[in-house]
């Protein structure tokens, strides 16, 4: 017997055509989404006869002042990433006359040529003294994917239709804020998270105990004296501001995510449940790390057994489940207490591009979960960048947290006709483990434009290069810029200030043997700064910054990307009305954990269990990631904070291409990062509709949520 549905419907030619016509939705959906306008801050043209001093000039020449020896070579760098013709890099005379191993001659300082490691009592990776023949020059690093911004995308948004605002100047109050909390997070560095929450104790996680020069809680009084948290003489980044605020609408947004007061955006005073955290409330409650980052996920074998631990564990044990396999949450942790970059030739030789990648010194034998801010560094430093997304999947599916009740798989969730049809190919775990995937690389695409092609801003490494040259009265090396920094050294509190020079010279006074990274100044330098002037910035690598500009920020993007991706997919709410985020819970239980003091273990944080929700935590997991960047020196908040809802675009107009696709109607709800209720609904072969309710709500035009964050639209004509 012939059955009547032997082959789907439509077969053939039919479906040909309606791919087509599915392709060429997509097309549309894409075309007729807002293009945004993207605008630097100005800084490269008005600071151009000065050697670009606060934009990225790092893998070309500088000289003993740490500024760029040629502007003709930023000029060169700029055109190889801009033009149309691809070999400039390769052909042109880019840096070092675009000869790699030229800049060698430029170098002070030497690396192992073959690190002999030894373990001492302490548990710290060290290095025996090498003999200087055993000491080589280190090689130049190249820049990291410079042209990636001319690459196109066949799914989601191009990455030249989306963009970010202006990063902040130079002179203006919020960058002193960005870099005060940059100079703090290097001072609170081996700090545990949970002291800094706390607020009063200081002792860092360092072989002899040592204390930080300042607590939590002093640091928070300190940052709050800044005009940028009192609101009182606030210089802001353009002349256009809104009335007595003195912060244009860019500085008002990023000025209120750090607190998320309602009754006082501009004024709320920041604490210490709310310094270094993210842009959202759910980043804001509970402990600093998100649970994601600590729990784990029930073995197949059952609950823990003291007997067999690797095999039969519970969420608390921190191994998240990878079919047969386990992720450890523990993580290998860099060696406490020492910094690099503090001394001038060190730092100097990293702007030319000298390669100290790899001359990590590691706490041996110890794994440890996430504890301090550089525990968090040296996470985001070797990341596979979206695999906190991945391990979060993992731990939402094992956990069986539900899909969106808006999808058709399940289809029902009680009656007659529940459990007919699950999700595994579409609305399953493959589906979203693959979505987490595709997300990443588009994001990468679209900063990578942003931070190459258009902002080209200076890493916080180099700012606290020019801080120093002011500071060792040498500002008028700055030219015309030497104003606007000036600004900036003036606003950060002298305390601070203080304690950064005696922190470097704290770290400089190390034994060298401590450093893989070993320098000689030259013999007749042109600038030797003093050590009661040293701003330079402490960094948690010994390489400093990454070889591309700092905003936007990659992994920040990601975060965005991928979290909205995850809050698209799982059901975040508990009621039917979405007015109740569901809450973080196991077998009934709400539950918080926070790592003890040594992160030997994770112990229970009962205060905190009643307010962590599976968004929030989501949320906060994407600042931890960001932000953990910002604790190894090498981003800005407004880095996270503009990269984060460029990622966010991208993952929303992925969704919104996808959603014709499927063969059954679709919908989602979320909450964004500003707050607003977002719903993606979807009927196969129609155009998706996008709802936007604000945190107020208010609904919100989509066209005016894409363009929220942007300086403008760009008109593209009719194809």
């Amino acid at each position: 017997m012939r059955l009547p549905h032997a082959v789907p419907c439509p077969n053939g030619t039919d479906q040909a055509n309606r791919a087509k016509r599915l392709r060429d939705l997509a097309t549309e959906i894409s075309r007729t989404r807002p293009h945004v306008e993207t605008q630097a801050n100005g800084e490269e043209i008005n600071y151009s006869s000065a050697g670009f001093p606060s934009n990225f000039t790092k893998g070309l020449l500088h000289d003993h002042f740490g500024l760029l020896a040629d502007g003709q070579d930023y000029a060169a760098f700029v055109e190889a990433i801009n033009s149309d013709n691809n070999n400039l890099f390769v052909s042109g005379k880019i840096g070092f006359q675009g000869h790699p191993t030229l800049p060698i001659a430029t170098y002070d300082c030497t690396i192992p040529h073959d690190p002999k490691k030894t373990r001492e009592p302490g548990g710290c990776s060290e290095t025996e003294a090498p003999k200087p023949a055993d000491r080589v020059p280190p090689k130049w690093r190249g820049w990291e994917s410079p042209r990636a911004g001319h690459v196109y995308e066949l799914e989601g948004p191009d990455a030249g239709s989306v963009g970010m605002a202006p990063a902040p100047r130079i002179g203006s109050s919020e960058l002193a804020a960005e870099v005060a909390e940059l100079y703090a997070l290097a001072l609170l560095r081996d700090v545990p998270f949970t002291a800094i929450v706390a607020g009063g104790d200081k002792t860092k996680l360092c072989d002899g105990g040592d204390e930080a020069i300042f607590s939590g809680q002093e640091i928070v009084d300190l940052l709050n004296t800044m005009p940028f948290y009192t609101g009182v003489g606030v210089r802001s980044s353009t002349a256009t501001t809104a009335g007595a605020t003195g912060l244009n609408r860019f500085e008002r947004n990023r000025r209120f995510a750090r607190t998320q007061d309602p009754t006082a955006e501009l004024t709320a005073p920041l604490t210490t449940q709310t310094v270094f955290r993210g842009s959202t409330p759910g980043a804001l409650r509970g402990p600093y790390l998100s649970q994601f980052m600590l729990i784990g996920s029930p073995s197949l074998a059952g609950a823990t057994l003291a007997a067999h631990p690797s095999t039969t564990y519970g969420i608390a044990d921190g191994y998240v489940r990878y079919g047969t396999l386990v992720i450890d949450q523990r993580a290998q942790a860099h060696r406490p207490c020492l910094d690099h970059l503090t001394e001038w030739w060190s730092w100097r030789d990293a702007q030319n591009g000298a390669d100290f990648r790899d001359q990590d010194l590691w706490l041996v034998p110890h794994r440890r979960f996430i504890t301090t801010p550089r525990d968090l560094a040296s996470y985001v430093h070797f990341d596979a960048l979206y695999e906190a997304y991945l391990n979060a999947v993992l731990i939402l599916d094992s956990m069986k947290i539900p899909t969106s009740r808006g999808f058709p798989e399940p289809s029902f969730a009680a009656g007659d006709f529940a459990g007919r049809r699950t999700g595994f190919a579409t609305f399953g775990g493959p589906h979203i483990l693959s979505l987490v995937t595709e997300v990443a690389t588009r994001c990468l695409k679209a900063v990578r434009r942003q931070k190459f092609n258009f902002h080209r801003r200076c890493r916080p490494e180099a700012i606290g290069g020019r801080l120093t040259l002011l500071n060792c009265k040498e500002g008028g090396r700055l030219g015309c810029a030497e104003r606007d920094f000036r600004h900036l050294l003036n606003e950060l509190p002298e305390k601070l200030r203080a304690a950064v020079t005696d922190h470097n010279k704290a770290q400089n006074g190390l034994d060298p043997a401590l450093r893989h990274v070993l320098c000689t100044p030259p013999a007749k330098p042109d600038f030797q700064p003093h050590e009661d002037c040293n701003l330079l910035l402490p960094m948690a690598f010994p390489e400093g910054s990454p070889m591309h500009p700092a905003y936007g920020a990659g992994h920040a993007t990601v975060a965005g990307g991928c979290v909205t991706m995850i809050k698209a997919f799982f059901e975040m709410f508990e009621d039917c009305d979405g007015s109740l985020e569901r809450p973080l819970c196991w077998k009934g239980k709400r539950i918080a954990y926070v790592p003890k003091d040594d992160g030997s273990a994770l112990i229970d944080d009962p205060a905190s269990a009643g307010v962590l929700t599976i968004q929030g935590e989501l949320d906060k997991l994407a600042a931890n990631i960001a932000i953990g960047r910002n604790m190894a020196g090498v981003h800005y908040y407004s880095d996270y904070y503009d990269s984060l809802r460029l990622g966010e675009r991208v993952a929303v107009g992925i969704l919104l291409e996808q959603a014709p696709t499927y063969g059954d109607p679709i919908q989602s709800t979320f909450t964004s990062f500003d707050g607003d209720r977002i719903t993606i609904t979807g009927q196969a072969d129609s155009a998706p509709a996008l709802t936007i309710i604000d945190r107020l709500g208010n609904p919100v035009a989509p066209r005016d949520w894409w363009l929220r964050h942007v300086i403008g639209e760009q008109i593209i004509l009719d194809l």
